[in-house]
C-alpha cells in the first residue's frame, strides 16, 4: 500500500460511484415504460452496471496477462476503485471464476450460494426491522 495508489482508489471509487448512478438511471428511464414486469425495470440498471464491471474488471486482469500486477496503480484505480464503486459484483464474479479455474469447484459453488444467500439475508433482515417501524 501506498499513498499514490490510496489516492487512485479514492478517485477510481468515485467516478465508479458515479458511473454507476449514471448508467443505472439512465437504464431505468430507457426501460421504463417498455416492460410488463415492474421488477425487471428495478434491477436492469443495476444488472448493466454490475455486467458492466464485471466485464472491465475481467478485461483488465485478463488482458494484461503477467503484465499487470495486482498492486499496480492502474489497477487500484480502476481494478479495485472504479469497478468497485461500479459493482462489488465484479469482484465476486471474478474471484469465483478463478475458484473455478484452479479446479476448486466446490470452493466456486460455496462462494455463490454464500454470497448470495448471506446478502439476500441481510436483506431480508433489514427490511424485516424496518418494516414492522
Amino acid at each position: 500500500m501506498n499513498i499514490t495508489n490510496a489516492i487512485a482508489v479514492f478517485v477510481g471509487g468515485g467516478l465508479g460511484s458515479l458511473a454507476r448512478w449514471l448508467v443505472g438511471g439512465l437504464i431505468d428511464r430507457i426501460s421504463a415504460g417498455t416492460s410488463g414486469y415492474s421488477g425487471l425495470i428495478s434491477i436492469s440498471g443495476v444488472l448493466t452496471a454490475n455486467l458492466c464491471a464485471t466485464l472491465l474488471l475481467a478485461l483488465l486482469i485478463y488482458s494484461q496477462g503477467t503484465k499487470l500486477e495486482s498492486d499496480s496503480v492502474w489497477m487500484a484505480l480502476i481494478g479495485v476503485g472504479f469497478c468497485g464503486g461500479f459493482s462489488t459484483f465484479s469482484t465476486f464474479s471474478i474471484d469465483t471464476f478463478r475458484l473455478f479455474e484452479q479446479g476448486n469447484t466446490f470452493a466456486g459453488f460455496l462462494n455463490i450460494a454464500l454470497s448470495v444467500l448471506s446478502c439476500l439475508a441481510v436483506a431480508w433482515a433489514v427490511y424485516s426491522v424496518y418494516a414492522k417501524s
